[in-house]
C-alpha cells in the first residue's frame, strides 16, 4: 500500500470516528427542541399540515372517555387489550382487573397463535437401584389438560424374550401423580399416554427408571419441556399464560385449576391451552402475608391474523452502463409474512422474500434454493446488528429458499420449506433427514378403537442441504462419544439406543433419545455426552454364552454435516401410506428415492400388520433397494478409532414375517406367550439399519420362543434362533429354561442349550447345562451363584464356568454390583459402584473383563485385560459443579485412554463459567499410535442491561490409524454481546474466529475472523435524531463455499464500516447521511496474490415531508474506488405521492452511475426511474 493510499484510509477512519464522537452533541440539541410545553408544541414547531384532517385507523381507548360510546349490552369485545365494542360497565371492570394485575406484578396473557403442546413424564425421588416389588412415583406434566379425558402409564420390559413387552398399565391422570409397584423385568421403562374423549392419544418417549428426572427443576416450578413422540390429539383454542416476577420465594399461586410455586427469585409462569370461547382466569396468590385474588376474562379461538409485507417495484432507463449500451430495466422485490387461523380451524403460516430481482426472475426462481438464505437466516442481523428497539428474532418459517408455506389443521398439514423427514412405520425403510422442499401429512378423522387414524399419508419432495452421516458406537460403559464428522448441522441429529443380536445383526429393540434429557451435543466439535453411561452388552439367559451379555448395545447417531467437497445438487422423494382396513388389520407401503451427489438409489416396500393388542400381533413386510446407499461408520472405543464401511451398492431385497401372542388373548387360562419370526435379506440390500455385502451374501434368519407358567412357582421357556448366509456361514442356538420359585426371596433357574455354528473363526457344536441360584436376602441385598458345564462339544471350545455376583443398595444414593467368574474361555469380571441423588450429584466406577470380547478395527495381539470406566458429576455448591469421565481400555497391544473433565461455575445470578477438557490416547504397536486433545472454555453474563457470552475451543490430533495420517489442529473462538446503554441506545458485538490445519475432517483448512460491532441510537421520548452504525472485519482464508459445492470463492481481508444518521430539523424537514468504507484485500484462489480493493461511499440527503401526501428526497453521493483510480459523483432526486395508507408512488433521477451499495460493481445506475412501494 502506498503512503498516499494509507493516508486516505486513515483519513477516512478519522472522519468516521469524528462523526461517531460528535453525534451525542447532536442528540443533546435534538432533546431541547420541540419538546411539549404544557401539552403544546413551542412556536415554530407546528406541523406543515396543521389543521388538515387525515383519516387513519385508530384503536379504541380503554381509559375513561367523554360521551356514552357503549350501550348497556352486558359484554365487551377486546383483542390484545384493544376494546372495539361492548358495555361501558363491563369494560370498566375489565380495565380494573388489568390495573390490579399490574399492581400485583402478575400478567395474564392470551395468544391464539402460539399453541405449542407439551407432554412429559417425571420420575420423582432419589436415585436408587429398582427391582421387582419396588415402588416408584411418577408425575404427569402437560399444558393441555382441558382437552384430555384420562391418562395412563405403561411399563414395558424392553429386554423381554422375543422383543419389548408391555407388562403393566396404571392410571395416571393428566398433571397427576401415581405410585406404582414394579413388576418383574430386566429392562423396564415407563411411557406416559394421554387420551381425549374420542380415544386419540399422545405419548411420551420411554423413560428409564434408574435415575430421577424432573422437568420442574425446583419443586413445583414448571419449566415447560416436552418429550412427546406421538402427537395425535388436536387442540383448538388459545394459550393462556399467567406469570409474575415479584412474589416472595416459594409463594403459592393457584390459577387455571392448579397450584404452582414461585422460584427462588419470586418468579413463576404457568401456561395452559384452553378451548375456544370465553374463559375466566382466576389468580390467587399469597405473597409476604398479602392475599391476592384477581379475575380476568379472555376470549380464545378467534380467527386472528398477523400479516406484514412489502411490494417494491422499480422501472427505469439506464443512460449508460459499463458496456456503453443503453437500456431499460424492471426490478422488484416481494416480501411478506403472515400467520393466522381461519374460522374452520386451519392455521396458515407463509412467508416469502424474493430479494431484488429482475421481473423475469422473481417468480421463475421462486422455488429455488437461495445460497444466501443460509447466512441471512442464521444471522438475522445481516444489515445492522441492532436497530435499537430490542426486537428479537424467531424462525417461524424455516426455509433454505425464498418461500415458506404451511397449512395445518389437527394432524394434517402441507408445507414448503425446511423440515425433518418423518417417514417411519416400516421395519426396513425410514427417513429422519433434514431436507428442503415440500412435505405433506394426512390423517383421517375416522379412527380405530385404539385411537389410530384409519388412513395416514406422509409424502415429501426435497433438495438436501447437506450429506447424511450414520455413526454406530458400541457402548463403552461410559457416556462420552466422538462423532466422525464435525461442523454438524444444528438440530439435524437423531440419536437412539439399539439392541442387536450379535450373530444375525437383527435389531431387537430401538429407543429414541431426547435432547437435553438423555444427551447433550457439541455441534462444532461433534461430541455427544449421554446423561447415563451405556454398557456394551445386555441381556442373556441361564446358560452364559457371552460373559458380558448376549445382545450388543449400540448408540446410533444419524445427522447432517457440511462436506468439504462434492456436489449436492439433486433431489430426494419419500412417501408412506397406511390404511387400517379394520380395527385390527393395517396395510402399508413406503417409497424412498435419493439422487444426491454420488447417491442414486431407490427403496420401496409394503407391509401388513394384524394387531390384536400391543402384545399380540402378526406382521409381514417386503422391501427392495437399488443403489449404493451412504455407508456407515463403526467404533468400539467411543469414536477414537472409527471403521468406515463403504456403501454396498447393487440391488437387494428383504422380507420379514413375525408373530407374537399372549396366551390370554388366545383364550388359554395359562399365563404365557409365544413368538416366531422369519427374515431374509439378499446381497445388495441397503437401509439405515442393514447393509448386506459380499462378506455375507444372502442372509436368512428365523426362530421362535414360548414361555408359560406350569404352576404358581414354576415357569418354562423354550427358544430357538437360526442364522445362515450365502457364504456358507451359520449359527443355530436353541434351549430350554426352567424357573422355580423356592420362596418369595429365593429362586432356582435351570438351563440346557445347544449351539451349532460355522463362522470365520468357529466351526462346530456344543451342548451346555447350567444351574443358577438367586437370593433377594433383604430389600438392599441381592446375590446369585451359578455353575455350568459342557455336556458335549465338537469343534467348539468347552464352556465350563462357575461364577458369583450380586448387588447391594445402600439406600442413600450408593449402590454396588459385581460379578466374578472363571471357566474354559478365561476369567470374566464386572464391577460397578455408583452414587446418584436428586441434587445433580453422581459418581460411578466400572470395570469389565469379557473373555469373549472382539476387536473390530485393525489387528491386535496379546491378552485382553479389560476396560475401566470412572466418572461422575458433583454439585459442590449451588453455583459450582464439575464432572469428569475416564475410560481406560487394555485390549492386548491396543491400549486407549479417553478422559473428559468439565466445570460449571455460576459466579452469581448473572455470571456463569464453563470449562471442559477431552483427551484421547491410543498406544497400538500394530495399527499405530494416536492422540487427541480438546479444550474448551466458556463464559456467559446476563443482567437487565448486558448479555454477553464467549467460548474458546482447541482440538489437537496426532498419529496414525492403520497407516492413515490423522494430524489435525483446530482453534475456534466465538463471542457475542448486547449492551443496553440507556433506553435510547444499544451496543452489539459479535466475533467468530477459527484456524484449522487438517485434511481429515469436514472443516476446511485456513483461518477465519469475522468480527462486527453495531450501535443504535433510537430515543423513544424524542426521536429527532436516529443513528445506526455497523463495523465488520473479515479475514477469510478459507474461501467462501456456496451451497456445498467444491468450488471455493475468493479469499479476502477487509474492513467494512456503515454509518447512517437522520436528524429532524423540523417536523417536515429532515437531513441524513450515510458513510460506507471498505478497505479490502482479495485473492481469487489459494495460490493467487492478494490485491488491494478499497472504496468509500458518502451520501448526504434531505427529505421534505408533507405528511400523508407528498415526500421529496434530494441526495448527493460520492464514490471513490482508490485502486481503480476512479471517483464518481452523483445526485439523486425523487418525489413520492402517498396513495391511501398503504401505497406510495415515486419518480426520480440518478445523475451518477453508481448505487449506494458498495458490493454493486456494475456502474449502470444512471438514469430515470419510477418506484412503487406497497406496504401492509
Amino acid at each position: 500500500m502506498s503512503i498516499k493510499t494509507r493516508t486516505r484510509s486513515i483519513g477516512t477512519f478519522l472522519g468516521t470516528t469524528a462523526l461517531c464522537v460528535l453525534y451525542p452533541a447532536l442528540a443533546a440539541m435534538a432533546e431541547q427542541n420541540c419538546a411539549l410545553v404544557k401539552g403544546a408544541l413551542p412556536e415554530g414547531c407546528e406541523l406543515g399540515t396543521a389543521g388538515d384532517s387525515v383519516k387513519m385507523p385508530v384503536g379504541a381507548n380503554t381509559e375513561k372517555a367523554s360521551g356514552d360510546r357503549h350501550q348497556a349490552t352486558g359484554f365487551v369485545i377486546s383483542v390484545d387489550g384493544e376494546t372495539f365494542e361492548g358495555d361501558r360497565e363491563v369494560e370498566t371492570k375489565k380495565r380494573k382487573a388489568d390495573v390490579a394485575l399490574a399492581e400485583a406484578d402478575i400478567r395474564v396473557q392470551s395468544d391464539d397463535q402460539a399453541i405449542v403442546k407439551r407432554l412429559d413424564l417425571e420420575v420423582l425421588g432419589e436415585a436408587r437401584r429398582l427391582a421387582a416389588g419396588d415402588t416408584v412415583t411418577l408425575q404427569s406434566v402437560t399444558n393441555y389438560p382441558a382437552f384430555l379425558s384420562r391418562g395412563e402409564v405403561h411399563i414395558v420390559d424392553q429386554l423381554a424374550r422375543g422383543g419389548p413387552r408391555k407388562v403393566a398399565v396404571h392410571q395416571l391422570d393428566p398433571n397427576g401423580q401415581v405410585s406404582v409397584t414394579l413388576p418383574e423385568g430386566e429392562g423396564l421403562v415407563v411411557i406416559h399416554r394421554v387420551y381425549d374423549a374420542k380415544g386419540r392419544y399422545d405419548e411420551t418417549s420411554a423413560v428409564t427408571l434408574d435415575r430421577p428426572y424432573s422437568a420442574r427443576g425446583e419443586a413445583g416450578v414448571e419449566k415447560g419441556k416436552s418429550t412427546a413422540v406421538v402427537d395425535r390429539i388436536p387442540v383448538r383454542g388459545g394459550a393462556v399464560t399467567v406469570s409474575g416476577s415479584s412474589l416472595a420465594p416459594n409463594a403459592a399461586v393457584s390459577t387455571l385449576g392448579e397450584t404452582i410455586y414461585a422460584d427462588s427469585q419470586g418468579k413463576f409462569v404457568l401456561q395452559r391451552i384452553l378451548p375456544k370461547g370465553e374463559q375466566t382466569v382466576v389468580v390467587q396468590a399469597n405473597s409476604a402475608g398479602r392475599d391476592i385474588t384477581l379475575a380476568r376474562d379472555v376470549e380464545l379461538g378467534k380467527s386472528d391474523w398477523f400479516t406484514v409485507g412489502v411490494v417494491d417495484i422499480t422501472v427505469g432507463h439506464r443512460e449508460q452502463g459499463v458496456t456503453g449500451a443503453d437500456g431499460s430495466y424492471q426490478k422488484g422485490r416481494l416480501a411478506f409474512y403472515t400467520k393466522g387461523t381461519t374460522a374452520n380451524g386451519v392455521t396458515i403460516t407463509a412467508s416469502a422474500d424474493t430479494r431484488e430481482e429482475d421481473f423475469s426472475d422473481i417468480l421463475r426462481k421462486f422455488d429455488e434454493k437461495d445460497p444466501r438464505s443460509l447466512l441471512t437466516r442464521i444471522d438475522p442481523d445481516e444489515y445492522y446488528l441492532t436497530y435499537g428497539d430490542d426486537s428479537t428474532f424467531e424462525e417461524d418459517a424455516p426455509t433454505a429458499g425464498k418461500f415458506y408455506f404451511k397449512a395445518e389443521r389437527d394432524e394434517n398439514f402441507a408445507m414448503w420449506g425446511t423440515f425433518k423427514g418423518q417417514i417411519n412405520g416400516s421395519h426396513f425403510l425410514r427417513n429422519e433427514r433434514t431436507l428442503y422442499g415440500a412435505q405433506a401429512q394426512y390423517k383421517s378423522a375416522q379412527q380405530t378403537s385404539s385411537g389410530e387414524a384409519r388412513v395416514e399419508l406422509d409424502v415429501y419432495a426435497a433438495q438436501p442441504d447437506n450429506l447424511p452421516q450414520r455413526d454406530v458406537f458400541r457402548g463403552t460403559g461410559g457416556s462420552v462419544y466422538f462423532l466422525q464428522r464435525q461442523d454438524i448441522s444444528i438440530g439435524s441429529e437423531t440419536l437412539s439406543i439399539e439392541i442387536r443380536d450379535p450373530a444375525s445383526g437383527r435389531v431387537l429393540e430401538r429407543q429414541s433419545l431426547v435432547y437435553g434429557r438423555d444427551y447433550e451435543i457439541n455441534y462444532l466439535q461433534g461430541i455427544v455426552t449421554l446423561k447415563a453411561p451405556l454398557t456394551s452388552t445386555t441381556g442373556g439367559g441361564v446358560v452364559v454364552t457371552n460373559q458380558g451379555g448376549e445382545e450388543n448395545v449400540n448408540l446410533v447417531a444419524q445427522y447432517e454435516y457440511t462436506p468439504t467437497s462434492g456436489n449436492l445438487e439433486g433431489y430426494a422423494y419419500g412417501a408412506r401410506a397406511q390404511v387400517w382396513a379394520t380395527d385390527k388389520l393395517r396395510f402399508g407401503a413406503t417409497s424412498l428415492i435419493e439422487k444426491t451427489g454420488t447417491a442414486d438409489q431407490k427403496s420401496y416396500g409394503a407391509d401388513v400388520l394384524y394387531r390384536y393388542n400391543e402384545n399380540t400381533f402378526a406382521s409381514l413386510e417386503y422391501a427392495r433397494s437399488e443403489g449404493p446407499g451412504f455407508g456407515s461408520s463403526y467404533s468400539t472405543d467411543g469414536g477414537l478409532i472409527i471403521d468406515n464401511v463403504a456403501a454396498v451398492g447393487g440391488t437387494g431385497e428383504a422380507f420379514k414375517a413375525e408373530v407374537a401372542a399372549d396366551f390370554a388373548d388366545l383364550g388359554f387360562g395359562t399365563e404365557g406367550r409365544f413368538g416366531a419370526y422369519y427374515e431374509h435379506r439378499t446381497l445388495g440390500f441397503y437401509s439405515l439399519d442393514y447393509q448386506v455385502g459380499a462378506g455375507t451374501g444372502d442372509e436368512t434368519l428365523w426362530g421362535g420362543f414360548t414361555e408359560f407358567r406350569v404352576s404358581d412357582r414354576m415357569k418354562l421357556s423354550v427358544y430357538y434362533d437360526d442364522y445362515s448366509n450365502g457364504v456358507g456361514q451359520f449359527s443355530r442356538e436353541g434351549g430350554v429354561e426352567v424357573e422355580y420359585q423356592l420362596s418369595p426371596t429365593e429362586r432356582l433357574d435351570f438351563g440346557l442349550e445347544h449351539i451349532d455354528k460355522k463362522t470365520a473363526s468357529d466351526d462346530g457344536s456344543r451342548t451346555d447345562a447350567a444351574v443358577r441360584y438367586t437370593s433377594k436376602a433383604t430389600e438392599r441385598l441381592e446375590w446369585f451363584v451359578y455353575a455350568q458345564a459342557t455336556l458335549q462339544n465338537e469343534g467348539l471350545s468347552k464352556n465350563n464356568r462357575i461364577g458369583v455376583g450380586g448387588a447391594y443398595d445402600f439406600q442413600n444414593g450408593w449402590k454396588v454390583s459385581g460379578e466374578l467368574s472363571d471357566g474354559s474361555t478365561g476369567v470374566g469380571a464386572a464391577a460397578r459402584v455408583s452414587y446418584e441423588d436428586e441434587n445433580n450429584n453422581s459418581v460411578y466406577f466400572g470395570y469389565e473383563l469379557d473373555p469373549d470380547r472382539e476387536f473390530f478395527t485393525g489387528n491386535v495381539s496379546g491378552a485382553d485385560k479389560g476396560r475401566f470406566v470412572f466418572g461422575g458429576r458433583r454439585q459442590i455448591t449451588r453455583s459450582l459443579a464439575y464432572y469428569g469421565e475416564n475410560t481406560y481400555d487394555l485390549f492386548g497391544s491396543h491400549k486407549s485412554l479417553s478422559s473428559t473433565y468439565g466445570v460449571d461455575y455460576a459466579r452469581s445470578d448473572f455470571l456463569n463459567y464453563t470449562a471442559a477438557i477431552e483427551v484421547g490416547r491410543i498406544n497400538d504397536s500394530i495399527n499405530g499410535d494416536f492422540d487427541r486433545e480438546a479444550v474448551s472454555f466458556g463464559v456467559r453474563y446476563e443482567d437487565e442491561a448486558l448479555t454477553a457470552r464467549a467460548r474458546l475451543e482447541y482440538r489437537r490430533e496426532r498419529g496414525l490409524t492403520s497407516g492413515t495420517n490423522r494430524d489435525a489442529d483446530t482453534i475456534l473462538f466465538s463471542a457475542s454481546g448486547r449492551y443496553k446503554i440507556s433506553d435510547a441506545s444499544r451496543l452489539v458485538f459479535n466475533l467468530d474466529a477459527s484456524r484449522t490445519d487438517t485434511d481429515q475432517s469436514s472443516i476446511l483448512n485456513g483461518k477465519l475472523i469475522d468480527a462486527s460491532l453495531g450501535y443504535a441510537y433510537r430515543p423513544t421520548d424524542n426521536d429527532k435524531l436516529n443513528v445506526l452504525l455497523k463495523y465488520r472485519y473479515l479475514y477469510d482464508d478459507y474461501g467462501q463455499r456456496i451451497d456445498g459445492t467444491d468450488v471455493l470463492g475468493a479469499r479476502q481481508r477487509s474492513h467494512v464500516l456503515s454509518f447512517d444518521a437522520i436528524y429532524d430539523i423540523k417536523p417536515q424537514w429532515s437531513v441524513g447521511g450515510k458513510l460506507g468504507v471498505r478497505l479490502s484485500k482479495s485473492a481469487a484462489t489459494a495460490t493467487s496474490p492478494y490485491t488491494q480493493n478499497d472504496a468509500w461511499l458518502g451520501v448526504l440527503n434531505t427529505r421534505y415531508h408533507i405528511v400523508h401526501n407528498w415526500d421529496a428526497l434530494l441526495e448527493a453521493r460520492v464514490l471513490d474506488a482508490e485502486q481503480a483510480g476512479t471517483k464518481e459523483y452523483g445526485v439523486l432526486g425523487a418525489v413520492y405521492r402517498h396513495v391511501g395508507n398503504n401505497m406510495k408512488l415515486g419518480i426520480g433521477y440518478n445523475s451518477g452511475r453508481f448505487s449506494d451499495d458498495l458490493t454493486d460493481l456494475t456502474y449502470d445506475d444512471k438514469g430515470i426511474f419510477v418506484n412503487m412501494i406497497a406496504k401492509f
